[in-house]
């Protein structure tokens, strides 16, 4: 394994002088990956560790997310509009990034009744839009679901569900639920030592995931996200629907069969892949197109002697 051919490119690649943090950083990402797949952990954490020094995260502020979760906490709900009777029904899923919702809208979406539009940046446009609107009414409201569904549904006439998946709608779960009272929310959950590595260990491009290189900034987006989740269960609870990652990662079938039965969602083989193959955004592109796999399940117990911040998160 020490002779591996990547191993010698990145570590050579290292050696060079001329490496902004930017790039220095992509490489120590991917070798720390390297080493984590040679089952390498103590190599994997260092490389990582550096890895996430090097990221400029002052993009992002603790104290700002904070705010934002205390007044989307304290906000009024919003009036609900009436939904059309054959308006279909999208399906948000969300969680902390991480916690299985990539592989969550990928198995809902091999219903042949279900299209999966993978993660979309519309909801939080709209959230900027009612905003800044000077009155929230039923009017607003039901321009913003016209506009929305024509998107989503972009002319499909068989199509009954339509998935949104991006995790960090979480924060516009009263939003979605005000345009659409019709809407399933998935919130997926999973061990936060898992999720807080699997978070810490990957490299993100977009600005809003900044809190994804420090682990104190990291529990801070997990206690927001229980904390809006927890809301949201008690204001509309049988809309909203928690999967557990460790659950269908074991068992895909049985957790796929009892969330489409409670959404109303003839069953289906959730194993079968569909020809209407559709693009994959995310950071979990590889995962979502293998077999679904318990690896990462406790995952984080490899890392517990290198990593000791991770036993200040739940391992539930």
């Amino acid at each position: 394994a020490r002779e591996h051919f990547d191993r010698k490119r990145f570590e050579n690649a290292l050696e060079r002088t001329d490496l902004n943090n930017a790039a220095r950083s992509s490489l120590l990402f991917a070798l720390g990956k390297l080493h984590d797949d040679l089952g390498e952990f103590a190599e994997a954490a260092s490389c990582l560790r550096q890895a996430n020094a090097l990221i400029d995260t002052s993009a992002w502020s603790r104290r700002n997310w904070r705010r934002l979760i205390d007044a989307r906490l304290a906000a009024k709900p919003m009036p609900t509009r009436t939904p059309g009777a054959d308006e279909c029904a999208p399906i948000f899923v969300v969680g902390a990034p991480r916690s299985g919702t990539t592989l969550v809208a990928e198995l809902l979406g091999r219903s042949p009744l279900v299209r999966n539009r993978g993660e979309l940046d519309w909801l939080p446009h709209f959230a900027e839009r009612v905003a800044n609107a000077r009155r929230v009414d039923a009017a607003l409201l039901d321009d913003i679901a016209t506009q929305y569904l024509s998107k989503l549904q972009q002319g499909d006439r068989i199509a009954r569900w339509f998935i949104d998946k991006q995790p960090l709608n979480f924060l516009h779960v009263g939003l979605a639920r005000a345009l659409f009272p019709q809407a399933w929310i998935v919130h997926c959950r999973r061990s936060e030592r898992d999720t807080a590595l699997s978070i810490w260990s990957q490299h993100f491009g977009s600005t809003e995931y900044r809190f994804a290189y420090d682990f104190d900034d990291i529990a801070a987006v997990l206690r927001g996200c229980a904390k809006l989740m927890a809301k949201a269960a008690n204001a509309s609870g049988s809309r909203v629907i928690d999967v557990r990652y460790e659950a269908i990662a074991q068992h895909p079938q049985t957790i796929v069969d009892a969330t489409a039965a409670t959404i109303g969602m003839p069953r289906f083989d959730c194993s079968r892949t569909d020809e209407r193959r559709h693009a994959i955004g995310t950071a979990s592109l590889w995962q979502a197109r293998q077999p679904v796999y318990t690896a990462s399940v406790g995952r984080w117990h490899a890392y517990a002697d290198f990593l000791p911040e991770l036993l200040r998160f739940s391992d539930g």
